[in-house]
């Protein structure tokens, strides 16, 4: 049989013939791969160092330098409750080379509540590094025992009791409007200018209770400094595990509100960028060390969860929060 060619051509000139089009085709898949990234990266914490979304980044941050061979760079800029930093990324290059370790508060409460120059549109997430439970805390000598004696000491006596927060507009004071609604009492609400001075009134007994962060109340546990009711949150603490959730009250039964922890993107970023990165925050938050550490400190890591689930997270927490937001009429301080 003879060699098939075209009319005139060796088969040097077939071959090149015949492959030009699949080279030319590889070649701009290979050019359209996403090298990102080719230099360093920044994470921009909208508050200052040593808060859990800090810690938070800068161990993600850590992981993600590993595994993408380019520094990850943490760079604080608190102010305006998270508002001062995050409008600095929202107006960044969407390229993926600017991010802002997000939270529940700087991303979706705030501008709910303030008139923020951004809004929760103005980012794309790239994923969700950890959640953050709360916990309904009191002074260790208050009468009730459990949450069951606590709500019906609550709702026989409309208007005696108060709760604190760390100011109007925090998720510690969403979540206590939720509660106080759900069971339907009357309690009256003390905003405090950060957590630390409503915990140390809760401990002392000058506020009856109040909802906080696991890793914030969790050195207060330990020396029984405060007594805990529940967690905000359908899921348990594993740094609390003899803390139930207070969706098995049977008032409570849908009760989970918790804040996330998680690395946003400029709205506009390639949506390559966001799951490269989206694929390396899965794998780092699947490590074994990575969890215990985060747990240790009282958040719980997350994994497994892809950019549009991340989305819809978001999503579902704008329009609960929003809605509790306006029937509560609360705005920031």
């Amino acid at each position: 049989m003879k060699p098939f060619y075209f009319k005139g051509e060796s088969m040097m000139s077939f071959i090149k013939h015949a492959l030009l089009p699949g080279l030319i085709l590889a070649t701009a898949v290979q050019a359209a791969e996403p090298t990102y990234p080719l230099r360093a990266v920044k994470i921009v914490v909208p508050w200052t160092a040593g808060q859990a979304t800090d810690v938070a980044a800068r161990n993600m941050a850590t992981a993600l330098a590993a595994a993408l061979n380019q520094p990850f760079v943490v760079d604080n800029k608190p102010g305006a409750g998270g508002a001062l930093g995050s409008d600095f990324v929202a107006k960044s290059a969407p390229d993926g080379y600017t991010l802002l370790a997000g939270s529940t508060g700087s991303v979706t409460v705030n501008p709910l509540v303030s008139r923020t120059p951004y809004d929760a549109a103005s980012f794309v997430p790239a994923g969700i590094i950890a959640t953050v439970p709360y916990v309904l805390v009191t002074a260790p000598g208050f009468p009730a025992r459990d949450v069951n004696a606590l709500i019906a000491m609550l709702k026989a006596h409309p208007g005696k009791y108060t709760f604190a927060s760390s100011g109007n507009g925090s998720i510690g004071h969403l979540i206590g409007e939720l509660f106080v609604a759900n069971i339907g009492a009357k309690v009256t609400h003390v905003p405090y200018k950060g957590s630390s001075g409503a915990l140390l009134d809760v401990m002392a007994g000058r506020v009856d209770f109040m909802f906080d962060s696991v890793s914030s109340v969790l050195p207060h546990l330990k020396s029984e400094r405060i007594r805990a009711y529940g967690l905000s949150s359908a899921r348990r603490s594993a740094a609390l595990p003899g803390v139930g959730s207070l969706a098995s009250v049977a008032e409570l039964r849908d009760f989970d509100l918790f804040a996330w922890i998680g690395l946003m993107a400029p709205a506009g970023t390639p949506v390559e960028v966001t799951q490269k990165l989206n694929r390396e925050m899965q794998e780092a938050t699947a490590g074994k060390a990575l969890r215990e550490h985060f747990r240790n400190l009282g958040i719980e890591p997350v994994d497994g969860m892809s950019v549009s689930a991340a989305a819809r997270l978001l999503a579902d927490e704008r329009a609960r929060l929003g809605a509790l937001i306006r029937s509560a009429n609360i705005q920031a301080d």
